[in-house]
């Protein structure tokens, strides 16, 4: 873990800019994932779409996307490019991989050995694809996990900036990521 966080720190520091203009473009953020269409994903040359979970498709914690979300990736499955939609999550769990693969067999469920903002995960779908990493895009809420692996790996991003929370179910998991977020948004501030 500690690893972890030092290669994260040093990389964030490393591409600062370039992880500011996330925090100042409109056209790298998103409110909210269902809001993405696959008229968009076109409009955008993407032909492989990558999600995080926590924050992205629920609150932290949970072991299936919201009911909106799911209605949204099944619309999703239904008119994208089959079997190039991948969910990259810091927290495989073994409920959520089953969720996935009853739900969604068409969904593909990614387990990186290193975790974001590591490149692997992503470089991995861009092995697997067979497309170019400029074909691929990753929806994350986090600048220093997910954006930063972008950055890194080469593939395309869009900063979810109004994650999905759940204060009243998971208190202190929410109010630490909550922390964390903020604290990645003021470290755009300082740079």
């Amino acid at each position: 873990m500690s690893s972890r966080i030092c290669y994260a720190l040093n990389k964030y520091w490393q591409n600062r800019v370039q992880i500011k203009r996330y925090c100042c473009s409109s056209e790298l953020q998103l409110t909210a994932v269902i809001d993405l269409s696959v008229a968009d994903l076109t409009r955008l040359g993407i032909k492989a779409l990558v999600l995080d979970f926590d924050g992205v498709l629920a609150s932290h914690a949970e072991p299936e996307p919201r009911a909106e979300v799911a209605y949204w990736l099944n619309k999703l499955q239904r008119d994208f490019a089959p079997h190039q939609i991948y969910i990259l999550s810091n927290k495989p769990t073994v409920e959520r991989q089953s969720y996935f693969a009853k739900n969604f067999p068409g969904i593909i469920f990614i387990i990186a050995e290193r975790k974001k903002p590591y490149p692997d995960g992503l470089q991995q779908i861009v092995t697997l694809s067979g497309l170019a990493a400029a074909q691929v895009l990753l929806i994350d809420d986090r600048l220093a996990t997910g954006i930063l692996a972008v950055i890194i790996s080469g593939v395309r991003g869009l900063w979810l900036t109004k994650p999905y929370t759940n204060f009243f179910a998971r208190p202190m998991v929410e109010t630490w990521f909550m922390c964390l977020r903020s604290l990645e948004r003021f470290g755009c501030k300082i740079i």
